[in-house]
């Protein structure tokens, strides 16, 4: 008798993981459709003048971070204490800070450099969020 159900539990055991990775799949992709039609639609939060402005100033320090790595990284906490305290749009705080990582990466050496690509998402992304704000930010590249 167990010889002949067994066949049955591996067939059961295949149909729910079959199941279960088509549910996966199909969630996440109607995740990633909902993400893609919400960012269509609304687009990025809009920041104020001042948290653009604030940001301006945070991305024109960027470009004399400290080389050494001790010093660029108090640097770097410096920086995001000033974005956690005083910028209150999460979104342009978060470019920020993503351009400001790459500034350290640039002046030390260590980390992780970003694609072309990345960086052309992190400057779209933090110009859209001063979109209307009557600031008009100016991201320079960062060469490597």
């Amino acid at each position: 008798m167990d010889a002949g159900t067994r066949p049955q539990k591996t067939t059961n055991r295949t149909r729910i993981l079959t199941l279960g990775m088509v549910t996966v799949v199909i969630l996440a992709a109607v995740a990633f459709g909902v993400n893609y039609l919400w960012q269509e639609r609304f687009g990025p939060t809009t920041a104020s003048t001042d948290d653009c402005e604030l940001a301006q100033q945070l991305i024109d320090r960027a470009q004399t971070p400290p080389t050494g790595k001790a010093e660029a990284q108090q640097w770097e906490k410096e920086i995001r204490q000033i974005r956690y305290t005083r910028i209150e749009d999460e979104g342009v705080s978060t470019e920020v800070g993503r351009y400001v990582a790459w500034a350290v990466v640039r002046a030390t050496g260590e980390g992780e450099r970003p694609t072309a690509a990345d960086f052309e998402q992190m400057k779209n992304e933090a110009t859209g969020h001063c979109d209307g704000s009557g600031v008009d930010l100016k991201i320079p590249a960062i060469a490597f």
